[in-house]
């Protein structure tokens, strides 16, 4: 079928919903033999917890269960940021047009009606898919665009320390080492400008709350420019 996975593509995985045991046997059966990966739960608080150990691509969702049915499972799935993406087939009875509204009211996707004609539930659930590999596509590439731009960031951030006081990093790392070995002949002077360039380059840092990303430069500017130990060895001019 048109939105059924390849034989080359990853198995969509079908969360089947329903407290009737041969609706279910009959379900797996015919969408395994389609390809798809399936799995099941008797009743909607059995789903929510079935979802939150393994991640299904869709839901068949019925309406009509014990212990929670297929409308507030529905509603508790869209009202978490972890599951609401999932889309929901919801199957109900073919007389309730009460429970259709309150189902895609609750955020399901799509409906069918019982007795369903196997036929067109697929028709459906392909659909329904199509949407969903639509999905992955976009959040793939939002995720790349995100890299990207955190790349971007860094190399921005990368060039403002380099620039930071008119110097590049390692000159004033460098000129601090060399204060380091004089001991006390550095000025006051010479000092003020490396704690300027310092601050200066650990702002910019936390301003972009990257400071992670530059832990090794951070923590050997803090290390090199103890300014504090500096200005105690420092001998009067």
């Amino acid at each position: 079928m048109a939105g059924s996975p390849s034989s080359t593509e990853k198995p969509y995985v079908v969360l089947i919903v329903d407290d009737d045991d041969e609706v279910r046997e009959l379900l797996r059966v015919e969408l395994e033999l389609e390809g798809y990966t399936t799995i099941t739960a008797g009743n909607g608080a059995e789903a929510i917890s079935t979802i939150h150990r393994i991640s299904p691509d869709v839901i068949l969702m019925d309406v009509l269960m014990p212990k929670m049915n297929g409308i507030e499972a529905t509603e508790i799935i869209k009202q978490d940021e972890v599951t609401k993406h999932i889309p929901i087939l919801m199957i109900t009875v073919v007389d309730n047009q009460e429970d259709i509204i309150k189902g895609l009211e609750a955020g399901a996707t799509d409906y069918i009606t019982k007795p369903f004609f196997l036929p067109e539930l697929k028709a459906r659930l392909n659909a329904i898919i199509r949407y969903k590999r639509l999905y992955d596509e976009i959040k793939s590439m939002q995720k790349q665009l995100l890299k990207n731009e955190r790349i971007n960031t860094i190399k921005e951030l990368t060039s403002i320390i380099q620039e930071s006081n008119d110097n590049r990093l390692t000159v004033i790392l460098s000129k601090v080492d060399l204060i380091r070995r004089k001991k006390g002949k550095a000025t006051e002077e010479d000092l003020y400008s490396i704690e300027r360039a310092a601050n200066k380059v650990k702002n910019t840092i936390n301003k972009l709350k990257v400071l992670d990303l530059f832990s090794p430069v951070a923590s050997n500017v803090d290390h090199i420019l103890n300014l504090d130990i500096l200005k105690t060895e420092n001998e009067p001019r």
